[in-house]
């Protein structure tokens, strides 16, 4: 199956997330009651993902590359998009294997011949020495078990009296330092598709790269938690 426009796309993306082990997918995500998380907002998997495909889709240029750090289920309707209706190269890095693991059999079951596949890796050092035109970061600096204060600080779930100081400055840096390096990666011109909670990581760093930033004014909803994400323009 080589699927050449949006409907057989989406069917693909649809036919692999079925493949996929749930079980496996929700104690990965939410380590309890996870498999019956994603039974909810499963089915809306793909319509979310066909909805940022289409955005991100009519900036980037046929044939560049893509790097994805922290691409999980989610994004995996819009890493068959770019491959299969753009040409594109993908690197989908994940630090999870597990959760690689299951997406990678999925793919492997369904479109074997599709190269699309996630990599456990850190996505500062996936593929090196290439650089890519397109960065994708989606719910990575708010994920609260990696950043537990950013997330809370991010999403408004703490008044700032009663914020560990010691603890933001170094949740901080270590996400400063992470920005960087994903930064670094991208080639300008380039594009980075991220939420609206995320994007000041990326201003800062295109700041002291002294690059040109414009935001596209269209945002989609991610499947998982709703936050909205946009594209940026960087030059």
């Amino acid at each position: 199956m080589n699927p050449r426009d949006w409907p057989e796309v989406l069917a693909l993306a649809r036919a692999v997330l079925d493949r996929c082990d749930w079980p496996a997918l929700g104690e990965i995500y939410f380590h309890w009651g996870g498999e019956a998380f994603w039974a909810e907002r499963r089915p809306g998997v793909a319509e979310h993902g066909e909805a940022l495909a289409r955005r991100l889709l009519r900036e980037l240029p046929r044939g560049g590359a893509s790097l994805w750090a922290g691409a999980g289920v989610a994004e995996l309707p819009v890493l068959l998009a770019e491959v299969l209706l753009h040409g594109r190269e993908v690197t989908a890095a994940n630090l999870r294997a597990r959760e690689c693991e299951v997406l990678n059999a999925a793919i492997a079951a369904v479109a074997p011949g599709v190269a699309v596949r996630y990599l456990p890796a850190d996505a500062r050092e996936a593929n090196r020495p290439r650089a890519f035109d397109h960065l994708g970061c989606i719910s990575l600096f708010t994920d609260p078990e990696t950043w537990p204060l950013l997330s809370d600080v991010a999403y408004g779930r703490i008044a700032p009296v009663q914020i560990d100081v010691g603890q933001f400055v170094a949740e901080r840096e270590q996400a400063r330092e992470l920005a960087a390096g994903l930064f670094g990666r991208l080639r300008r011109p380039g594009w980075i598709t991220t939420t609206a909670e995320e994007v000041g990581w990326f201003l800062e760093q295109a700041e002291r790269a002294g690059a040109v930033v414009d935001a596209g004014e269209d945002l989609v909803a991610t499947a998982v938690v709703g936050d909205p994400v946009g594209v940026l323009a960087v030059r």
